[in-house]
């Protein structure tokens, strides 16, 4: 006896997204190692030459890692202004789609911030990041793109109610 049922994908609650914690860590990690090497270049510590590399790095991480990619869940929420670079990164394609080759580029390109003392702890936690990003490839997680939210393929309800004509017209003979 055979019938069409339908199979829904149940995902275990414990699953948990690697990759939503490496772009969070790492975004915050170019932001500190933007703050760390502007610091180091206006007040030109010794090897401030490594610092103008590693501003270069934070606002190259920063484009990268600031759209948000679409949970498995589909409950993820798009970061303002999010769709400008999304599309970059849509177009780069599996250049940045695929964790285990940003796993490897953040650890490459971290290692000349690892002789200077001032971006070596920015330097250390994008290592980190890119250690999530590892676990994250091993899951075969890829990044993509957040959809605007639906509900079982309607449009969402308006946040605030159309413009109505009044209920009741008062005459201007009083």
């Amino acid at each position: 006896m055979l019938t069409d049922v339908s199979t829904k994908t149940v995902l275990p609650t414990s699953t948990i997204e690697w990759a939503m914690w490496a772009n969070e860590h790492v975004l915050l990690t170019g932001y500190v190692l933007a703050i760390f090497s502007i610091l180091t270049i206006i007040f030109q510590f010794s090897l401030w030459q490594i610092a103008i590399y590693g501003l270069i790095l934070a606002l190259f991480i920063i484009l990268i890692e600031y759209p948000r990619s679409g949970r498995i869940v589909k409950k993820s929420k798009a970061r303002p202004l999010q769709q400008y670079p999304s599309v970059l990164l849509t177009k780069l394609g599996p250049l940045t789609r695929n964790y285990f080759i940003r796993f490897v580029i953040y650890i490459l390109l971290s290692l000349p911030c690892l002789f200077l003392m001032s971006t070596i702890s920015p330097a250390i936690s994008l290592i980190i990041g890119a250690g999530a990003y590892g676990l994250a490839a091993l899951r075969q997680e890829q990044w993509k793109p957040v959809e605007p939210t639906t509900i079982n393929g309607t449009v969402p309800m308006p946040t605030r109610p159309p413009p109505r004509a009044p209920m009741y017209h008062t005459s201007s003979n009083a």
